[in-house]
């Protein structure tokens, strides 16, 4: 089951912002090359995209987006909730262009539940499904020439359904 979730602009325009600001943590950290291993991707829209898809999944579950300036990194989690009473840590993968395999950097295996989702067009998020860390864990390890960096791979046939967002509450 895929979900769909329109963004309104104000949010839009909210993503925008918190991603050109997460992009410039990166530009301003010193000996880092924000445009090496993007594989072809502007690195401020591929911010801007996440957040997109951050507050997508917000939106969905009811749940608060961190709107401090992660420098850097959000250490691969985006979310603390508790699902059906169980606590989980989320990490929200949005893709602008459709993805035909559910990719996970080997160093960003940092939650329990990873969800993907794909920009549709400049508003919609539509949530393709999820995969648990273990999941991940087991799939394909594959070195990707465009970033330079392994991933683990996972088929779209094997992901699960997200959770249903009545059985997500918010843990922060």
């Amino acid at each position: 089951m895929t979900v769909t979730v329109d963004v309104p602009p104000r949010y839009l325009r909210r993503a925008r912002e918190m991603g050109t600001d997460r992009n410039k943590s990166f530009e301003e950290r010193e000996g880092y090359d924000n445009h090496q291993n993007t594989g072809g991707e502007n690195p401020e829209n591929r911010h801007q995209v996440g957040m997109i898809g951050e507050i997508a999944f917000a939106i969905y579950a009811d749940l608060q987006v961190n709107s401090e300036l992660v420098e850097w990194s959000d250490g691969g989690v985006d979310f603390k909730a508790s699902i059906d009473g169980v606590e989980q840590t989320i990490d929200v993968k949005t893709r602008q262009t459709k993805p035909y395999v559910f990719s996970v950097k080997e160093e960003s295996v940092n939650a329990d539940l990873f969800i993907l989702g794909h920009l549709e067009g400049d508003t919609s998020v539509k949530f393709l499904g999820m995969a648990t860390k273990e999941m991940v864990l087991n799939g394909n390890r594959k070195w990707s020439t465009s970033i330079e960096k392994y991933n683990y791979q996972v088929s779209l046939s094997s992901l699960k359904p997200i959770p249903d967002s009545e059985s997500i509450e918010s843990l922060s």
